[in-house]
Formats: structure tokens, sequence, C-alpha cells
């Protein structure tokens, strides 16, 4: 019996005779549709009908060694391909399309082909050869000449808010709105990105221009090193010889001008009194020990008081009964620190024969005709006070030096005292709104000098200022000190500005309190921010 075949072998009996018969027509068009099929861009030219790669060289090569241009900022430079042995390989870019004749690719495109439907682009990316090293220096050679360094932020003068004093046309003037200005960023070309910017060009066939990529270098955050030239451009200008020491206890940096220049130390070695007597008292200020609180109370009125008893009366005590061994003592104390400039001979108010010899009181200018007695400097008086703060946080040069005599209770008790001078100085009325500032100082003022001393909490957390004046010329010290308050107020604005730029936030300030065995006055000290209770 005969079988008579199923309708699934006739469908596909059917389907193959179809595709037999297409097989031809698909061998065809493969054949008209080689090198380069329809659709298909070579390093973005459409070379369709173009059949040989002799062909393909003749018309793209050309477009490859036209110059291209190379923008800058406002600077263009003409780059000739040639110059850097850049070559098309247009074998390679032939062989690449030559896959979009095989499989799916090639049914797609035949079928869009045959029915009118648009192809779609396929991209052959250019292959070429360049000498990328010589290509980096060129770049390099460019940056060199037109990298640009950030500008550092300096002073410049305003127009005050108010004018300044009408002081007599002889004495030179202070000067009044000064302030920091920004500094500019830098801008600095990015070699690597910007050779991936000129290949582009180079292998471009109608964007023959490029922009080389540059880095920003924002201007830095304002350092010490900054402030140091500044300050000395302010005070070349100053009625009188002015020396000043700032000591940024953030950043362990120091700003200096005339810092090492030999000064009278007047009441300002009393903090170095202050600290050598602490370190010898065994136990600080104690409650119940009637020594202690006795020292105490000294202690208190040399850093608060002007008069020279109680600090004379300490400095007896620290040489056990004389004040001529106190001085040496603490000669002594002030050489163990490093202070080489600072020393004294005798009572404070006394006098001496002839000084000792310095590496400070031996400069050949400027001559101060510092006190035999007693000197100092502006950088030994900011050292000092930054020893002390740093002490007082349990650290730094004092607990180095005499881990086992000195503590953070002993040094924070010698900051309390300080709090207890009432003089709002040229120094602190140099600060903005400076009733609200917190501030301790210890000033000194003899016959044609003055000097101060001031631990400040600032924008970016606290700071030393100390100031030295030699006014040989007696100018009016009313001009002088505004001379200094200047001083103070552009140090407070470039920690100010400082912090603006990106410097760290200041953390609040201390909190200080008198010691276990402290003796209260008899009538309150007067309150500030650093002592808000004068108590």
């Amino acid at each position: 019996m005969r079988h008579r075949p199923s309708a699934r072998f006739l469908r596909f009996a059917l389907l193959l005779v179809a595709l037999l018969s297409l097989f031809p027509l698909y061998s065809n068009y493969k054949q008209a549709a080689a090198p380069i099929p329809p659709g298909v861009l070579l390093a973005g030219v459409d070379v369709t009908g173009l059949k040989t790669v002799a062909e393909i060289r003749a018309h793209m090569d050309p477009i490859y060694h036209e110059l291209i241009g190379v923008r800058y900022q406002n600077s263009l430079f003409m780059l000739d391909p040639d110059d850097f042995a850049f070559r098309v390989d247009f074998d390679q870019m032939v062989a690449d399309a030559g896959r979009y004749l095989e499989g799916w690719d090639f049914v797609d495109i035949a079928v869009r082909e045959a029915i009118g439907l648009p192809q779609q682009v396929r991209a052959v990316p250019a292959r070429y050869t360049v000498d990328e090293a010589r290509l980096r220096t060129w770049l390099e050679e460019r940056a060199a000449q037109l990298n640009t360094s950030p500008v550092a932020a300096r002073v410049v003068e305003s127009v005050p808010a108010t004018p300044p004093p009408n002081f007599p046309a002889t004495v030179p003037r202070p000067r009044n709105g000064l302030v920091w200005e920004p500094g500019r960023p830098g801008y600095a070309i990015d070699v690597e990105a910007s050779l991936q910017q000129i290949l582009a060009g180079l292998t471009s066939h109608d964007a023959r221009e490029v922009t080389l990529v540059a880095r920003q270098l924002p201007p830095p955050v304002p350092q010490m090193s900054d402030l140091t030239p500044e300050l000395l451009r302010l005070l070349n200008e100053y009625p009188a010889f002015t020396a000043v020491s700032v000591f940024d206890l953030q950043q362990e940096q120091r700003a200096s001008v005339d810092g090492d220049a030999a000064f009278s130390a007047m009441a300002t070695l009393r903090i170095a009194l202050a600290v050598a007597v602490l370190e010898k008292l065994p136990g600080g200020v104690a409650r119940e020990d009637p020594e202690a609180m006795q020292v105490g109370s000294w202690l208190d009125l040399a850093l608060g008081k002007d008069a020279d008893e109680a600090a004379n009366l300490a400095l007896a005590w620290l040489g056990d009964g004389s004040t001529a061994t106190g001085a040496e003592r603490l000669t002594a104390f002030l050489r163990t620190l490093g202070l080489e400039n600072s020393f004294i001979q005798g009572a404070f108010g006394g006098t001496a024969q002839s000084p000792q010899v310095t590496p400070s009181n031996q400069r050949e200018r400027p001559n101060t005709r510092p006190d035999a007695n007693m000197q100092t400097t502006a950088d030994d008086m900011a050292t000092l006070l930054a020893a002390l703060y740093r002490c007082s946080q349990g650290g730094g040069l004092l607990l180095e030096r005499f881990p086992e005599t000195l503590n953070a209770e002993k040094c924070a008790t010698l900051l309390f005292y300080m709090t207890h001078n009432p003089l709002r100085s040229a120094v602190w009325r140099g600060l903005p709104e400076w009733d609200a500032r917190w501030i301790v100082h210890r000033h000194g003022l003899s016959f044609a000098q003055q000097g101060e001393v001031a631990l400040i909490w600032g924008p970016t957390g606290p700071y030393v200022l100390s100031v030295f004046v030699y006014n040989p010329g007696l100018v009016g010290w009313e001009v002088a000190n505004q001379a200094v308050a200047d001083l103070s107020r552009v140090v407070w604005e470039f920690f100010a500005f400082q912090r603006a730029q990106g410097g760290a936030a200041a953390a609040p300030p201390l909190e200080l309190s008198p010691p276990p065995g402290y003796t209260p006055a008899a009538s309150p000290y007067p309150p500030s921010a650093a002592n808000p209770t004068g108590r």
C-alpha cells in the first residue's frame, strides 16, 4: 500500500526549494556589495561604490594629510600629521568591513536593500599608526609654554568705611582699608586627555580642529608663607619699627618679620616667670597649701596687673629668697626651652650694666637699644605662649622638657590668670567686634618701647600674635597703637580668609577655670569672652 507524503514534509520541501532558489541571488548580491556593503562607513566616510582598496585610499587619504588646528584658550597651533608619521591603514579598515559581508549582518543588509528599507549605519573605526611619543613630547612642550600657576591671595587696599584720623603731615599714616583678595586659579594642560583629543582630530574626516583639555588648578589655601611677605610690606610703611611673630597653632606654622630682633622684655617676660615658678611648685596652686596659694596669688597679680611687686616676689621665691638667683634660674629655664634670645639678670624694673650676649642683640640692625637687664624677641614670646597653650592641651614643648613637673592643669592655670589683664590693648581692639573675642594677653611698656603677646581664638582656631614696637622718634603712641591695631586686624582677616578659602573651622574656644587654691580678688575682674564671669 502506498503512503501519501505528510503536510509537514511538503512544507519543509517547499521552504527548501525556495531557499535554494534564493541562494544564487544572495551570492550575486554579496559579490556586488563587496568590499564595503551599503551602510558601512569607514572612519565616518561613505565609500559605497568604490570597489578597490586603491580607490578608497585615493578618495580618503588626502583628508588625513591636511593640517589640524589645536586650540588652547586664545592660542591656535597648526599641527601637520606628517610631522608625527601619521598613516591610515586602509587595508586593515577594508578587512574590518568584510565581516559585514557574512552572517546575519549581511542578511539584514541584503533584505533592506531588496525591499527598499534604509540601511543601519555600521561604523568601522580608523586604523592608523602614529609616533605617539613624539606627539606627547609636542604636547608637553606646549604645556610648558602655556600652563599657568595659581596666584596666591594677597592684601590689597580698599576704601575704608570711615575716613582715617587727620594726623599731622609729618607723621606717616597707618594703613587702613586693608583686605585679603582671593587668589586666582591656574590652568594646566592635561597631556593624556589632550592626546586623545588630537588623535580624534587626526582620524576625523571633517572635525579638523580640536581643543586641548585643561585642568583648573585652584589657588592654594593661604598659608603662613603667604602672610609673611604681606606683613613685611605693611610694616615697611609703619610709623615706628615694629617686629611681629604669628604662630598658627592649627598648622604649627609661623609668619615672622624681624621676629628675632632684640627688644626690652618688659612685663611680657612674666609669662616665662610664671611657667618657671609653676614648674618648681610640686602640686601647683593646691587648696589648703598656704605657700602654694600665696605663690598663685603673686602669679595672678603678675600676669594681670602692671606693678612689678608681685612679679619680683615670685622671682625671689624661684631663687629661694634671692631675686638674683631667681633671675639666673629663669634664664636657665628659658635656655632649656631653646629661647636663646631671652634673659633676665635682676629684678623686674631693675637695671644692669651690660646685657648678656645673644644672637639677637648682636644684629647690626635694627638696634632697638633694648634693656640690658632683660631682653626677648617677638619670636621667643610667640614660641613660649604657643608652648603654654599646647601644654594646657596635654602636649608640646613644655611637657617634652618637663614631663615630671609640668602638666596640663598647671598650664591652664596660667592662661586663666592671664584673663585678669584688664587692658583692652591695641592688639585686642584691632580684632573685629573686639569685645566679643576670646583673647588672653600680656603687655609690656617702657620708654620708647612696647610689647605684647596674645593668644587669640581665631576663625580657624587659636593663634599667637607677638608684637614689639620701637619708637625712638616718639611718634604719638595713638598713631603707633593704631598701626598695631591695623596689624592685628590684618592677621585676623588672614585667618578669616583662610577659613573662607577652605581652611578648617575653629573648634569651640577654651573654657578656663581657676585652680583649686585660687584666691578670688576683692572685686570681680572685667568680664571677657575668655572669662565671662570675671572671677
